[in-house]
Parts: C-alpha cells; structure tokens; sequence
C-alpha cells in the first residue's frame, strides 16, 4: 500500500490524499469540508467511509452519488449511522463484504487490520466515522479523516470509541 499526495490542481482541495493499494486499485481520500453539498460538510463523515470502502470493494462511485444513493436506501438521523452503511455497502458489493460489529477488543481489532481489512470506526465525543488502513509492508495504521492521514495504534483509538446507542460501531470490509 503506498499513499501519495494528489498533484491535480482540480480535485487536489476535495481530495488531498490518494491510496494505492497492492493489487492497482486508488482510493482517493475525500476531505468532507470542501464539498459544495451542505449535508456532506456537516455530516458527511459516514458517507466519506461509504464511499472509501466502496472503493476498497472496486465500486467507482463519486461523492455524489454515494450521497444520492444514501438518500434513496439507507435511513438517516443525524447522520448515516454505521448499521445503514453496513447495509449500503453490501447491497452494492458483491459476496456482502461488509460486517457490523458493536464493538471489538483491541486483539480482535489488530487481527481484522492485519488480515487485510478496512476498519470503519466511529469515534465518540464527537461523534465521528474514520477509516482505518493498515499497511503490510511498514505495519503501521492509518487513520483518515477529514481529507488527512495519521499515524495511529490501536490502543489509542479503541480508548476513543463511540458509546451512543444509535452511532456506536465498527465495520470490517474485507
């Protein structure tokens, strides 16, 4: 997995960063703040994760039509929770790639980013939805949010999971 800044003049503010997994396949890491759409600024973070792991999958859909097809299937408050993009995404993709845990230990955790998955996370106080990534190669994890990269530990994002009913969750896409 490599990840490499955008150099496109055009799409380098909506999308800062791109990932280049091992098999060819660019995932283009969107920051929310930048769209024209409100509902994607304000609360578009589950759609970003929506439309990243859709990538992951091999579906080429763009941030709007990711948004349009929430809108059509998925039932939202105040944002999409977790429990409704699990559903997306497997009604997409083929093989329903997608799983819906409430929570997870940090063993089971580490076990699903070593095995190759992309973990949507959502975190707690705010409420937030991440991705996370782990490469192969360097054993570290990335956590993308809001168009930008870090570098993180397990342990230190399970301390900041979700506890809200409604919100709370992990998503492993295979």
């Amino acid at each position: 997995m490599r990840i490499v800044a955008n150099k496109n003049k055009n799409s380098k503010k909506k999308f800062p960063w791109r990932i280049i997994l091992d098999n060819g396949r660019n995932i283009p890491v969107p920051s929310q703040y930048n769209f024209k759409a409100a509902f994607i600024r304000t609360h578009g973070c589950s759609l970003v994760a929506f439309y990243m792991a859709l990538r992951f999958r091999g579906v080429k859909k763009n941030m709007q039509q990711t948004l349009q097809y929430a809108r059509r299937k998925l039932k939202c408050g105040a944002k999409y929770p977790l429990t409704e993009i699990v559903k997306g995404i497997n009604q997409i993709c083929p093989g329903k790639p997608a799983t819906y845990h409430k929570s997870l230990t940090i063993e089971q955790l580490k076990a699903k980013l070593r095995k190759g998955y992309m973990v949507l996370f959502e975190e707690g106080s705010p409420i937030h939805t991440v991705v996370l990534l782990r490469d192969n190669r360097s054993g570290k994890i990335y956590r993308f949010s809001d168009g930008r990269k870090n570098t993180v530990t397990v342990e230190e994002e399970n301390k900041k999971r979700c506890t809200n009913e409604k919100y709370r969750g992990i998503v492993a896409v295979k």
